[in-house]
């Protein structure tokens, strides 16, 4: 996903951030933080009483921050909504994300910038939410620093909508993945094969665009899982194949869970599948 063009004016708009986290209608200030800043956006109410809204990072050239999961390093970020006001649920989404190599790790991240959109169910919808969120996360160049923020924005039913700040979330909210279907890119097989150095995962994709220049599978493992990022093993036409090591991975009496993500050029799809791993038993 190339968001450079967004960004081409990042070096101006950093320049002239502060620290401030008032509130205000759409977008709070943007929050310093090495290496870029962070902010909350809301566009406006969503037919069934919801807000749309989005955690909205944006980064200096050659600074990066994390998915949901990291990778073989890196920090996730950490999200705490707790101290909103009447604020029922909140889902936070995430957008496709990229591979990096820094040579000694395999990450999984974004660059120049993202938004992460926010769905905010009110819990009493005929009042206004506050929402608070206390982030922390990872952001690296050649050095990695925690990030932290604490930010805070008022949410009315009465509000006019933002068709601007409404863009700039749909932007990434249209590259968020979509559940796996048959007319799209999907994993058809998950199995425990012997590779090289013993056991791995090996994952079968049918993909929907041959030609396309980027094909990407990252994976998740349940929690207290500390796994690496599939790498590619053969792509041929509309085919294609990984392996992931099992180090690292959590399961119970030979059973797991992986969370995947499946990339075939600008489409994205995810799924969850339940996994056997056998076990030698003497």
């Amino acid at each position: 996903m190339n968001r450079t063009h967004f960004f081409c004016g990042v070096a101006v708009a950093l320049s002239v951030l502060g620290g401030s986290t008032d509130v205000r209608a759409g977008t709070t200030d943007w929050q310093s933080v090495m290496g870029g800043a962070v902010r909350l956006v809301s566009a406006d109410v969503l037919e069934d009483g919801s807000y749309l809204g989005g955690i909205e990072f944006i980064l200096e050239q050659g600074w990066h921050t994390y998915w949901r999961y990291p990778g073989e390093a890196g920090i996730p970020p950490e999200l705490d909504f707790s101290a909103s006001e009447n604020l029922g649920s909140i889902e936070v989404l995430y957008p496709a994300p990229e591979r990096y190599d820094d040579g000694y790790s395999t990450s999984i991240v974004y660059h120049h910038g993202v938004v992460l959109p926010l769905r905010i169910k009110p819990a009493r919808p005929d009042q206004p939410v506050r929402l608070n969120a206390k982030m922390f996360f990872g952001i690296c160049s050649d050095i990695c620093v925690p990030g932290e923020a604490d930010l805070a924005l008022d949410l009315s039913p009465s509000e006019a909508a933002d068709r601007s700040v409404l863009a700039l979330i749909q932007r990434d909210l249209d590259a968020v993945p979509v559940p796996e279907r048959d007319d799209a890119p999907r994993i058809t097989q998950i199995e425990v094969v012997n590779g090289e150095d013993g056991k791995v995962m090996q994952f079968s994709a049918k993909l929907a665009d041959p030609g396309a220049d980027k094909t990407e599978l990252f994976a998740e493992g349940p929690e207290g899982s500390y796994i690496g990022v599939p790498k590619l093993l053969t792509r041929t036409g509309n085919t294609a194949t990984w392996t992931l090591s099992l180090n690292g991975l959590a399961h119970s009496d030979g059973k797991t869970q992986i969370r995947f993500v499946l990339v075939d050029g600008a489409t994205a799809v995810e799924g969850v599948r339940d996994v056997t791993i056998p076990i030698n038993k003497e």
